[in-house]
């Protein structure tokens, strides 16, 4: 098995630079090397973003399926295998050295337990590739600062979430078209609506409706490559009453106008 040296991916890698530990890179996949499907690891841990395009992924414990909008976390040296990528993906890659974690006082594991749980980890990471885009590698601080962000957050938790958590999320990830009401959430989840309403932003970063409108724009992201659709179509199939409305909460989640990021 091959293990990759930092900042080192299967496809073409561009924009690599490294910064307080921090490796940033983009990567995309292209006609000649979309289809490599070696099994491999990395040298360190690292966090990707899909961007653009989808993949399909192998590890030891399963196989999943990864589209546009999808943070997913690797352990270092952790093999895993991507086959059936998109022609045209683009992943935004996030890879933490030896020092980064001298240098913070934290653990892969204080990055896994973060990331992995933090409700906002997409988006929070593409507003820093959004600040590298467009204000370049002197804005690097942007992304160490997102990463802490993510870690500080997770620590005010100190508890796993309770049961009723995992049941609104499941409710609202597989209703995020439509209307749910709070009393909806209170009969899925046995909790009193006064205790939700208080609990809600602790757990899920966000407001009940703040949280609906990103599960909306995360369904966008899948959708924003697809020619066949305009950004007026987008909007309305994700539930947006127009354009201008999808175009402001896009940006103020992502960092990046949707004609911006259809141009990734």
């Amino acid at each position: 098995m091959q293990v990759l040296d930092a900042a080192h991916y299967l496809g073409t890698n561009v924009n690599s630079f490294c910064r307080d530990g921090i490796w940033s890179s983009v990567t995309h996949y292209t006609h000649e090397n979309a289809f490599d499907q070696s099994l491999h690891a990395h040298l360190n841990p690292h966090l990707t973003l899909l961007l653009t395009g989808g993949t399909q992924e192998k590890r030891e414990d399963g196989k999943y399926v990864r589209v546009a909008g999808d943070t997913v976390f690797f352990q270092a040296e952790e093999p895993h295998q991507n086959s059936n990528t998109l022609i045209g993906s683009k992943n935004f890659n996030l890879e933490f050295t030896p020092e980064f974690f001298k240098g913070f006082d934290l653990t892969e594991a204080d990055l896994r337990n973060a990331v992995c749980h933090h409700p906002d980890t997409s988006f929070i990471l593409l507003k820093a590739h959004c600040e590298q885009l467009f204000s370049g590698i002197a804005s690097a601080d942007a992304t160490t600062m997102a990463v802490l962000s993510l870690v500080n957050d997770r620590a005010r938790i100190h508890t796993a979430p309770p049961l009723w958590v995992s049941r609104a999320n499941e409710l609202m990830q597989d209703r995020w078209n439509e209307q749910i009401t709070l009393r909806e959430l209170s009969a899925a989840t046995g909790m009193h609506p006064v205790t939700i309403s208080k609990q809600f932003p602790r757990y899920f970063a966000c407001t009940f409706g703040e949280f609906m409108r990103k599960l909306k724009v995360k369904r966008a992201l899948v959708l924003m490559k697809d020619t066949r659709y305009s950004l007026t179509s987008i909007a309305y199939e994700c539930g947006f009453a127009d354009h201008t409305h999808f175009a402001r909460c896009f940006k103020q989640l992502t960092g990046f106008l949707p004609k911006q990021y259809r141009k990734l």
